[in-house]
C-alpha cells in the first residue's frame, strides 16, 4: 500500500472573474493588433466564443466589462462594434472637468505645440528612413482631392505614423486617444480655427522635408505649419 502524501496546499479552482478577464485582454488585444476602426463590426458571438475557447456567457461578460470602458458598443438584434473613443465616458468626463469657462483658442494652441514639440523631437532623434517614406507616402495621399470624412480619416493615419516612429508603444497608445481628443473639443464645435485646407493639404508633406533634415531648430516651423490658424503665407495667391 502505498504512503499517502500530504499536500500543504490545496489546488485553487479557477477564477470565473479571472476568465472573464482573460477573455477580455483577448479581446483588446484583437482590436488593438488588427487597429480596427470605430464602428467596425465584431464576429457573430458564436464564432468569437468559438474562437477565444470560451462559453457565450463569459464572452457577454468580458464584452460588457469592454462596453463599460467604452471600447466596444452593443446594439441589440444587430452586433457589437468597436466603439469611437470620442463617445466614451472618459471624453465626457474630461469635458466636464474643464468647467463651464469656453475654451480660448489661444489655450488651446498652447497646449498643443507643447504636445507636438515632444513627438517632433523623438522622431527626428528616432524614426527610420522606413519611417519617413511612410509618412511621406501618406502626407501626399492628403494632397489629393478628397471629401472631408476621408481627409480626416487620412489625417488621422499620418498621425498615427508620426507617433510610431517614435519607437515608444505607450505614446502610441496615448497618442493617438489624445489626437482625437485635440480633435473633437477643438475643432468639432469651431471653438478653434484650423489651419486653411491648403495648408493641411500641403504641409504635412513640407513637415517630413523638415524632419528629414533632423535638425531640431525646426521644430517650430513644424509646429505652426500644423496648427497656427494664419501664418503670412497663406495670403500669398502668386503662381
Amino acid at each position: 500500500m502505498r504512503p499517502s502524501i500530504r499536500h500543504n496546499a490545496s489546488i485553487r479552482a479557477v477564477s470565473r472573474e479571472r476568465l472573464t478577464d482573460q477573455t477580455a485582454d483577448a479581446l483588446r488585444e484583437y482590436i488593438i493588433e488588427n487597429r480596427l476602426e470605430p464602428g467596425t463590426r465584431l464576429p457573430a458571438e458564436t464564432s468569437l466564443a468559438g474562437s477565444l475557447g470560451v462559453s457565450r456567457n463569459v464572452l457577454r461578460q468580458a464584452v460588457a466589462s469592454l462596453q463599460g470602458l467604452g471600447m466596444l458598443r452593443v446594439e441589440q438584434g444587430s452586433g457589437t462594434y468597436v466603439a469611437d473613443v470620442a463617445d466614451a465616458d472618459v471624453f465626457r468626463q474630461i469635458a466636464a472637468w474643464m468647467g463651464s469657462k469656453p475654451l480660448r483658442e489661444g489655450d488651446y494652441l498652447e497646449v498643443r505645440a507643447i504636445w507636438e514639440r515632444g513627438i517632433f523631437e523623438k522622431v527626428i532623434e528616432r524614426a527610420t528612413d522606413e519611417d519617413l517614406d511612410r509618412l511621406e507616402k501618406l502626407a501626399a495621399a492628403l494632397t489629393e482631392d478628397i471629401d472631408e470624412d476621408e481627409e480626416y480619416a487620412r489625417h488621422a493615419a499620418f498621425h498615427e505614423a508620426l507617433l510610431q516612429a517614435t519607437g515608444n508603444p505607450f505614446l502610441v497608445t496615448i497618442g493617438t486617444i489624445l489626437h482625437r481628443f485635440f480633435w473633437e473639443f477643438g475643432y468639432r464645435d469651431e471653438v478653434v480655427h484650423k489651419p486653411p485646407r491648403t495648408r493641411t493639404s500641403n504641409g504635412h508633406l513640407e513637415i517630413v522635408k523638415l524632419l528629414r533634415l533632423g535638425d531640431l531648430r525646426n521644430v517650430d516651423r513644424m509646429i505652426a505649419l500644423h496648427l497656427t490658424p494664419h501664418l503670412p503665407e497663406d495670403d500669398d495667391t502668386s503662381d
